[in-house]
């Protein structure tokens, strides 16, 4: 670092000026401050930051970066890439971290100077706030991906600092499953809302996730063959999970709530390749838009029945519950839910336990066998 000189100036008054010369080149700025101890403590930090960037420099390493400048590039770059519901999760994190380290105490820190404390602080906050140890958890696997980012490819950082925390321990979340009855009466409690009326009917006989029936277009439906389309087209802002499209057939049911559907409202004024469209004006929505979520709507039906915990996911749950309990194979039940890997259906199994009947109903006649 050169030599620093801090002197004043009359015609600015009382605020110390500063003088550094780093790299061959002069760099002036004031210090607002009429103390000229803590004007010089200003000032060896602003000559730090520049010699550091000029070292930086000679190495062929960008120039140090805000940590506001990297979230600007996280929802520029990666957030389109994602699922839209995990696009709204993941934009109200950004606004939480953008919150707590740009608007709040750490004022907008370089990125190098983020500390695993930092982020522990923040996440510690959040639980403050009783939010749940695995929404916690949610916001460090968020700003986990956007610190890796910047290691790799963005190449901004040496390594992670969110690596170093550790994250909550949280109790799995039982599933609530309904009985056939209970369908009934979720499916009937629905009918003043028709979209949701559909909803409930296909995420009950396809299993299929949320995100995924919202995106169906009534050119994904073959009523001849009775098959259902999920497609994979991210140029059209549409992605299944796995990132890969899949063909189930229907049952008889799911064919009969389609059917019904789109005599009532296929045709309905204003024109829609949607399956699930606005039928009225939304706060950022017009008539024949996609619904983005039902969310609320289905949370609000299931409360007033009684059941407070129960999420749409749950219909996938039950689904998938509901098949190997009839003895349907686990290899098609992960095939026709687009399940990743057989593990991942297999984890449904302590949920049924009449797969495990076999095992008890098969001695008798074993044992007779042998008699």
């Amino acid at each position: 670092m050169g030599t620093l000189r801090l002197y004043r100036r009359k015609a600015r008054g009382p605020i110390w000026q500063a003088q550094v010369f780093v790299g061959g080149k002069r760099f002036r700025f004031s210090c607002h401050t009429s103390d000229k101890a803590t004007a010089r403590d200003y000032a060896d930090q602003r000559a730090k930051e520049l010699a550091a960037r000029f070292n930086r420099g000679l190495v062929g390493m960008p120039n140090p970066v805000r940590l506001s400048e990297v979230l600007d590039r996280y929802e520029r770059e990666a957030l389109p890439k994602l699922r839209p519901a995990s696009q709204r999760r993941t934009q109200g994190i950004v606004a939480q971290a953008r919150s707590w380290f740009v608007s709040g105490r750490l004022h907008d820190p370089q990125l190098s100077n983020v500390r695993p404390d930092d982020v522990s602080a923040f996440l510690e906050a959040k639980r403050a706030e009783a939010v749940s140890p695995r929404t916690v958890n949610l916001y460090r696997s968020t700003l986990h991906r956007i610190f890796g980012l910047c290691v790799r490819p963005w190449l901004l950082l040496p390594s992670n600092p969110v690596a170093a925390t550790e994250p909550l321990r949280e109790e799995p979340r039982e599933p609530v499953l309904l009985t056939d009855a209970q369908y009934a009466q979720l499916r009937t409690a629905s009918t003043d809302n028709p979209m949701l009326a559909l909803f409930v009917a296909l995420a009950w006989e396809t299993g299929s996730r949320s995100g995924e029936l919202l995106q169906v277009e009534w050119t994904d439906v073959d009523f001849d063959k009775r098959l259902l389309t999920f497609r994979n087209d991210p140029t059209r802002g549409r992605q299944t999970k796995g990132r890969r499209s899949r063909t189930v057939p229907l049952s008889d049911q799911a064919v009969r709530a389609l059917r019904d559907h789109a005599a009532a409202f296929r045709l309905l004024a204003p024109p829609s390749p949607f399956v699930f469209k606005l039928l009225r004006w939304d706060r950022t929505a017009k008539p024949g838009d996609r619904v983005a979520c039902l969310y609320e709507s289905f949370k609000t039906r299931a409360k007033a029945l009684g059941w407070p915990k129960l999420r749409p996911h749950d219909l996938r749950h039950s689904f998938v519950t509901r098949k190997l309990a009839e003895g349907v194979p686990a290899q098609l039940v992960m095939q026709y839910v687009g399940h990743a890997d057989l593990a991942t259906t297999m984890r449904y199994t302590h949920l049924v336990p009449e797969h495990l009947r076999a095992v008890v109903e098969s001695a008798p006649s074993k044992a007779s066998a042998l008699g």
